[in-house]
């Protein structure tokens, strides 16, 4: 008994301490609102991956549909898109939307034309809903003000099966405007470059570039130094190739000679139109040796 009188004891401390001597009881009101959850997914058998270079073909379909059927409706539903994640750029793919589920569908030329520019790799766009119960709306990236965000952060972790946006990402390609100009040394285990020095890449094609192996600053010590041409599998456009070829006719502190390069089998040899790098598994050949698995890592200055 001592600990139930104990309990209701410290309720009514703070009940009275919530109040002052002349006053009685200070009433504080919160208010809430009913805001429907409204799921936005990927209709069934349809892609969220945008090939950049067959975007004139691809067409997204979007379902918008209540998480609880029973629950009450919105009065309507606009489904809106940002690129890049850019929340201060939202554009609009369907207003006005009433009846559930709805597909709202939408083509790459279509995301070109709203975004005045072509899709490209490493592109990625979400799409979301502005929520409308009766005169307020809830928008998922605020525009303006009187805006609000949906639902408080952590709602989607909370609600499984809630999706209150849906990602649309390309498929990463090679592109060559990226492999071009001055590129920066990350490795080199051959060790005729250092860390931080400068190497040139040429564009030649849309399958092929150039790699000048010789420090743009100081010229290197490879002599009469050539680039050698990397090539694209246009069937797999991440995985770059180096033939056998010259390099260069001796280095300048030996005298073997010819230099020789090419890429050997290996995970080492990749590219990132997105993080714009590139790292090729080298085998040297000089004079009468042969060395293979020397790295070269490059990354876009």
């Amino acid at each position: 008994m001592k600990k139930n009188i104990f309990i209701y004891s410290l309720l009514a401390s703070l009940v009275f301490a919530s109040c002052k001597k002349d006053d009685g009881m200070v009433e504080k009101s919160i208010s809430l609102e009913r805001v429907p959850y409204i799921n936005v997914t990927a209709e069934t058998g349809s892609t969220t991956v945008i090939v950049p270079s067959s975007a004139a073909t691809f067409t997204g379909k979007v379902v918008v549909s209540p998480l609880y059927p029973s629950d009450a409706l919105p009065t309507k539903v606009d489904v809106v898109i940002i690129k890049n994640g850019i929340t201060t750029d939202v554009k609009v793919l369907k207003t006005g939307i009433t009846s559930f589920p709805t597909t709202v569908t939408f083509t790459g030329p279509q995301l070109a034309t709203l975004f005045n520019s072509a899709i490209a790799t490493c592109d990625n766009f979400t799409v979301g809903t502005i929520v409308y119960v009766g005169d307020k709306k809830y928008e998922t990236w605020p525009t303006a003000a009187g805006g609000a965000p949906g639902f408080a952060a952590g709602t989607q972790i909370n609600q499984p099966g809630y999706s209150v946006t849906l990602n649309y990402n390309t498929k990463e390609e090679f592109d060559p405007s990226i492999f071009q100009g001055t590129f920066v040394v990350v490795k080199d285990l051959w060790q005729d470059m250092a860390p931080g020095d400068l190497v040139t890449l040429n564009a030649i094609d849309a399958t092929h570039f150039g790699v000048l192996y010789s420090p743009a600053a100081s010229g290197g010590t490879l002599k009469n130094a050539i680039p050698f041409v990397v090539t694209i599998d246009p069937n797999n456009s991440l995985v770059p190739s180096v033939a056998l070829q010259t390099v260069g006719t001796g280095w300048t502190y030996d005298g073997s000679q010819p230099v020789k390069v090419q890429t050997t089998a290996s995970t080492n040899n990749n590219l990132s139109s997105c993080s714009k790098t590139l790292s090729l598994n080298l085998n040297w050949t000089q004079g009468l040796g042969s060395y293979t698995g020397y790295v070269l890592q490059l990354k876009k200055q």
